[in-house]
């Protein structure tokens, strides 16, 4: 029975890996298995961990400290009884107590410092929010490749159905004596070339596939493939306009990466609080309560082993205080770390200028890009459209003996450019606009 248990969930995981194998994934199922299985968004998720420990840490600041001791010594010559006098015995001394400190005024460091550790954690969360989402635009784009592989796949593939047909139209010239073996020949190897480019146009195909399921951390990318979106949704993509000034203003309001830029600004701020709290005094409340229990060995002076009980009871001591610490001088200490700490503000603040002039880069980059690839492919249209019609009356001619194998080749390969031209310039405006929406959001 063990057995066809385990026989059963053999069979089970590798029908479970072979389906994963097999199915395609759509842009959404891209995405969403990177951001469960990315190994820099599951860091980030720990980093959110540690950060809300160390938050809780510091909150604990305030709890009092509580503590308890017991210690046994064994003492020969001279010793100190539980009267506190020294006599001439051998002695076993017992002593046990619990002790508490509260702190009460330190400067309002505990105050800062928690909120600097909760700035910290919100910065994370922001920082995580930004790893997710460069994420899905590197999917974004690694889908888009593959989607583009495809597209010249089949062009490529259709220049070999057209190379096909002719080799058979010169075929029949040549039996017919309308056509020479040269043209054949010549034929034969523009097939035999654009068989080579389906050969390189299928492995980049994969290769781009590759990339994705790497990226997407699957684990048998064996037989990956993605579903092509709807072509309404990418003629919709086509048609829409870029907002240049409306994506920086809401990118500077609304990205995660400058959020978590002015979280940790103000955390710079609150640490520069915490180290100035070095100069103002502290003070706690100290209470602490023990006994002991003595035991002589040499009785020289007639003393008596009282009960454990009775000692337990009698020496007891009770101790509740007050401690005042006033910092004089820390050999600059409590200096340093203030200056230390603005240097740091500095630092952040910089560094929010910077992320904020990379973005407006990144922006225009990717605006220009998007008019550029927009404009490249509207002309590309107008030429596959021209090549097209020209490839169609170049092969009347041809079918007529009016042009020759050499014209119609030439025209083949210029219809076959014009439509590699459009498809690329198609997913490079897919893609730029699809970076400005996501700065947009």
């Amino acid at each position: 029975m063990k057995l066809k248990i385990i026989i059963l969930l053999v069979i089970s995981f590798l029908i479970s890996n072979w389906l994963q194998a097999q199915q395609s994934w759509t842009l959404d199922d891209c995405i969403n298995y990177a951001l469960e299985h990315n190994y820099t968004v599951k860091k980030q998720m720990i980093e959110i961990e540690s950060n809300r420990v160390q938050l809780s840490s510091s909150k604990n600041n305030r709890l009092p400290g509580i503590s308890a001791y017991a210690n046994q010594n064994f003492e020969f010559g001279r010793s100190e009884t539980a009267s506190n006098l020294i006599v001439e015995s051998t002695q076993a001394n017992t002593s046990m107590g619990v002790g508490l400190e509260l702190p009460i005024f330190n400067g309002f460091q505990v105050n800062h410092q928690i909120k600097s550790n909760d700035l910290n954690l919100q910065a994370s969360l922001k920082d995580f929010e930004q790893a997710k989402e460069d994420l899905t635009l590197n999917v974004t784009a690694y889908f888009l490749d593959v989607l583009l592989g495809k597209a010249l796949l089949r062009v490529a593939q259709e220049q070999v159905l057209l190379s096909e047909k002719q080799v058979e139209q010169i075929q029949q010239l040549v039996a017919n004596g309308r056509s020479s073996d040269a043209e054949l020949y010549e034929a034969r190897a523009t097939l035999a070339n654009d068989q080579l480019t389906v050969v390189k146009a299928e492995n980049d195909y994969n290769i781009s596939k590759l990339n994705l399921s790497q990226l997407m951390n699957v684990t048998d990318p064996e037989g990956f493939d993605i579903i092509e979106p709807p072509i309404d949704q990418v003629e919709f993509l086509m048609q829409q306009n870029l907002d240049l000034q409306g994506t920086i203003d809401r990118c500077l309001n609304n990205r995660p990466g400058i959020q978590a830029a002015d979280l940790r600004i103000e955390k710079s701020k609150r640490d520069i609080k915490v180290q100035q709290a070095g100069w103002y005094p502290s003070l706690s409340l100290n209470a602490n309560w023990g006994t002991g229990y003595y035991y002589a060995f040499k009785d020289a002076y007639s003393i008596e082993n009282k009960s454990f009980g009775d000692q337990f009871k009698n020496n007891s001591r009770e101790v509740v205080g007050l401690s005042l610490n006033i910092p004089i001088f820390d050999k600059l200490k409590t200096r340093d770390n203030v200056k230390l700490s603005k240097l740091s503000l500095q630092n952040q603040e910089i560094a929010l200028e910077e992320t904020k002039t990379n973005m407006i880069k990144e922006i225009h980059q990717a605006y220009n890009n998007a008019v550029a690839a927009k404009n490249q492919y509207l002309s590309a249209e107008i030429a596959v459209s021209a090549s097209q019609k020209s490839l169609e009356y170049e092969n009347l001619k041809f079918e007529s003996g009016r042009s020759t194998n050499y014209e119609y080749n030439e025209a083949k390969t210029k219809y076959f450019k014009a439509q590699s031209d459009e498809i690329q310039a198609k997913f490079q405006y897919i893609l730029r606009y699809k970076i400005m929406e996501f700065y947009g959001r």
